[in-house]
């Protein structure tokens, strides 16, 4: 396997990483489930987006970890 292409897995990999746990939110604001529960549509959007915000800016720190070389190791072409 050339690095490209563990990278290429590893970029998938973290991608569901973010993927799963907003579905998850989603579904718990779709069914006003913990922590959208609180009876204010507006608040529980407000909460919702924060939450996805964050699971995007963890997904952007990964990607950029990605992106930059690997003291010690050349690619492979």
């Amino acid at each position: 396997m050339h690095v490209g292409d563990a990278r290429f897995a590893e970029r998938g990999f973290n991608l569901q990483q973010t993927a799963d746990p907003i579905e998850q939110h989603v579904t718990a604001l779709d069914l006003a489930i913990a922590p959208y529960n609180l009876g204010d549509e507006k608040e529980n959007l407000r909460l919702f987006a924060e939450n996805v915000e964050a699971l995007r800016v963890e997904q952007r720190k990964r990607e950029q970890q990605l992106d930059q070389p690997h003291q010690g190791q050349q690619e492979i072409v």
